[in-house]
């Protein structure tokens, strides 16, 4: 066992030079921070884009709760994936919190497989080749990007892949299958990577000179082989189909073909024609090129490792899913090992001479991530992601509102910092009855006193909901609103534009049937001015109901009532509204300033409406 567990480690290590291995422990430690401070700064400031960490996050904390339910998706973990690694990390999280438990670990397991990859290039080209091999895996671009954005299993699986690389590379049977199974652990369809490393092991014994080496790598090989292949067809013919969810990533990737991998791939074998024609896009045309040209185009000279990325490097080809093929798509990750290893096995093969072998790698390698990596070191790096802003603010305030358990549906850039509960969804449509439900209003500020607002996709929805009787709107700010079940809508923060009561239905002047313009008036506020409008309700008013406000008969700024935060659908008689709009200096003429109302059709309320009335208002 004691020669069995050296075997699988490889010891000693291909890099004898002591300054050599500190070196490269130096950059691991390095990326690792860098990985994770980026990661750690993007949660923090609620910039995550997609789903995916909370996904995550929710089945690690299932994990350690016994809940294999996945209610972010409807369905249970296994039929998702196979991400056994998700329970010890999901013990972690309960320490330090699952979200930023998982983006450090996937940051440590990113850097640190620059060591097999430093292992493999100190073997084929020497002590300066174990440097440049970790600088061009951590330089990569794929690698900072993908540390940065979300947390995947496969991403994790990285590590385990490169040791599995590097097991190959120095003919361990013991190696390959320990580092099969840390593959397996973090996602069942990398094992059809690892059945090419069992594969590639047995190609290898059949050409070893040594009997011993022969019958270990051979039966390595097909233990390797035969398991992986029936872990994957365990899950793609019995698990996924019982436990899958009604629409999942599948269908995302490869709906055009079929609903099961099953249809997929007959398909694809009885469609030659359009396979052909799908392959024949430009950027699959160009994906190896584009992959492999930070490693100078090496691989291309020695494809044998490449071959075995094959399944994850096909699959990216095969999709539809948008940027899936781009440079820094996770779902290229899990092949980056060996696209190195190939990389390195290409430099060994350029004419001898430590310079000559080293230096396009290296070159490569520092101009690819100058040019397109996602650290700040490159030109393309961009601050935003790792910023905190208005939005920040109001999603941090939001969570708090939330609480530790309630359920809640959320934006995707929110649901990390919410994983830890039972009930937790996506922002509807469809609707949960959730009890707390945040909505995305980012499209109120991107077409902010423009007409259009009330005639986008978004704002219908926006409006429906403020409108309801059984929700009231309790926080507000950047770009989200969170609205609390069971409470009446007049309790929320809206009915703070209520500042009074008038029964006289003639006071002011008419504006619209529902509403009529009391009081105007101009404030200075800081360095800016503040119009203020105090409206008398006569009833409840259309929902879609907003103000022109301008010059003109039919002044061209749009803006909501009381920023939109209580529906004119709650308006009462005698209810006095206060509507304040901060305008900017080119916006006010002494004598020329009007406001009016309109629907979404752009139209008066009623016909009898008036387009827009004057403000007699004082210029501070």
């Amino acid at each position: 066992m004691r020669e069995w567990w050296r075997d699988a480690r490889g010891e000693p290590s291909p890099i004898p030079w002591a300054g050599t291995r500190r070196a490269v422990h130096a950059l691991v430690v390095i990326a690792a921070i860098t990985f994770a401070t980026l990661s750690l700064l993007r949660w923090h400031t609620f910039h995550n884009e997609t789903f995916d960490l909370a996904f995550y996050a929710r089945m690690a904390w299932g994990a350690v709760h016994g809940d294999g339910w996945n209610p972010i998706v409807g369905a249970h973990e296994l039929g998702l994936h196979l991400a056994w690694i998700l329970r010890p990390l999901g013990v972690i999280g309960m320490l330090f919190g699952q979200a930023p438990t998982l983006l450090v670990a996937q940051s440590i397991a990113l850097s640190a497989a620059a060591l097999p990859i430093a292992r493999i290039g100190a073997r084929h080209l020497g002590a300066p080749g174990a440097i440049v091999a970790a600088l061009a895996w951590l330089l990569h671009p794929n690698l900072a990007h993908v540390a940065s954005e979300e947390f995947h299993p496969g991403s994790v699986a990285v590590l385990p892949l490169a040791w599995a690389a590097d097991a190959l590379d120095r003919r361990s049977g013991p190696g390959i299958v320990l580092a099969t199974l840390g593959v397996l652990l973090c996602r069942e369809d990398l094992g059809l990577v690892t059945m090419l490393v069992g594969v590639a092991a047995c190609g290898l014994a059949v050409r070893s000179p040594r009997s011993a080496e022969r019958t270990r790598l051979a039966r390595a090989g097909v233990l390797v082989a035969v398991v992986s292949l029936a872990y994957v067809l365990l899950f793609v013919l019995v698990l996924h189909p019982r436990f899958a969810p009604p629409e999942g990533s599948l269908e995302l990737h490869f709906g055009r073909f079929g609903r099961s991998t099953t249809e997929v791939a007959r398909y694809v074998l009885t469609h030659p024609g359009e396979l052909i024609e799908h392959l024949s896009a430009r950027h699959r045309v160009l994906y190896l090129a584009l992959i492999t040209a930070p490693c100078a185009l090496l691989p291309l000279l020695r494809p044998g490792f490449l071959v075995i990325a094959a399944p994850v490097l096909a699959i990216n080809l095969l999709s539809d899913f948008p940027g899936t093929t781009d440079l820094d798509s996770h779902y290229l990750t899990p092949a980056m090992p060996f696209v190195l290893a190939s990389a390195i096995h290409g430099a060994a093969a350029l004419p001898d001479g430590a310079l000559l072998r080293l230096a396009p790698l290296a070159t490569s390698a520092f101009f690819a991530h100058v040019i397109a990596g996602g650290t700040p070191l490159s030109l393309a790096f961009s601050r935003e992601p790792f910023v905190a802003d208005e939005s920040t603010d109001a999603a941090r305030r939001i969570v708090a509102r939330i609480g530790p358990s309630a359920s809640v549906q959320a934006p995707d850039a929110l649901l990390p910092h919410l994983a830890e509960r039972r009930d937790l969804r996506r922002a509807p449509p469809p609707e949960t009855r959730a009890d707390f439900v945040v909505l995305d209003a980012s499209h109120r500020v991107r077409f902010a006193h423009d007409e259009d607002l009330l005639r986008t996709s978004e704002e219908p929805e926006i409006r429906a909901w403020i409108a309801r009787d059984d929700h009231a709107l309790v926080e507000a700010g950047g770009d989200y609103l969170l609205l609390e079940r069971g409470r009446d809508p007049r309790e929320g923060i809206g009915a703070r534009a209520i500042i009074g009561h008038d029964d006289d239905r003639r006071a002011g002047r008419r504006l619209t049937g529902c509403l009529r313009l009391r009081d105007a008036r101009l404030e200075r506020r800081g360095s800016g001015l503040v119009l203020t409008l105090d409206l008398v309700a006569l009833g409840a008013c259309p929902s879609d109901l907003a103000l022109r406000i301008g010059e003109g008969k039919r002044p061209s700024r749009v803006d909501l009532v009381a920023n939109g935060w209580l529906s004119p659908a709650h308006f009462r008689a005698g209810d006095v509204i206060r509507s304040e709009h901060p305008l900017g200096p080119a916006e006010v003429r002494p004598g020329r300033l009007r406001v009016g109302a309109l629907r979404s059709s752009g139209a008066r309320p009623e016909h009898l409406d008036p387009h827009s009335l004057s403000i007699d208002a004082a210029f501070p």
